[in-house]
């Protein structure tokens, strides 16, 4: 069965680095952080200049916070406070992106079927960056539950990584055709 680590790598291909809103300077220390391999400095300052502005309430930037803790420097445990901060607000990637986490590394089947739960409500069905995100965070929603209902039979984690493997093949196989 696929590891965790190809997990992640599937999240990373699958979020946007920063956020649209993001300022020249975000940019160009997510740019020389390179993705967890570059200079460390920048690495530190850009997560001192996100989490200043998650901390005074924007949202998108404790997603942003949340993605490069989490998905770039592996600081996967810390990445949740903010992830779940910005989710709580219903932002979708936050949502999404915590529902991986929660099956793959904390295991809470039933936390991850509440995140995608909002994550299938906050995507919009009319953008076509978020479309494919809003279809399979409800096909997970489902998913989930399913396997919830059966876990006296079967082993629930097992059964939402499988889903979400199955789920995931299905939708990127069809992005791609389209």
């Amino acid at each position: 069965m696929r590891s965790i680590s190809v997990l992640f790598l599937l999240i990373m291909i699958l979020s946007y680095p920063l956020s649209a809103k993001s300022t020249a300077e975000e940019q160009n220390l997510y740019n020389e952080c390179n993705k967890g391999n570059g200079k460390y400095s920048s690495c530190t300052k850009l997560i001192e200049i996100l989490s200043k502005k998650c901390d005074s309430g924007n949202m998108e930037k404790c997603d942003d916070l949340g993605y490069v803790m989490g998905l770039e420097l592996g600081m996967r445990e810390a990445a949740f406070v903010p992830l779940e901060k910005s989710c709580k607000a219903g932002i979708a990637a936050s949502c999404f992106n915590l529902g991986i986490h929660d099956i793959a590394i904390r295991g809470n089947v039933k936390r991850a079927a509440h995140n995608y739960s909002i994550a299938c409500e906050k995507y919009s069905e009319h953008l076509e960056k978020e479309k494919i995100f809003k279809l399979k965070s409800c096909a997970l929603k489902t998913a989930l539950e399913n396997c919830l209902r059966d876990q006296e039979e079967h082993d629930p984690v097992k059964c939402a990584k499988r889903a979400f493997w199955e789920i995931s093949d299905k939708y990127d196989s069809n992005s791609t055709k389209e």
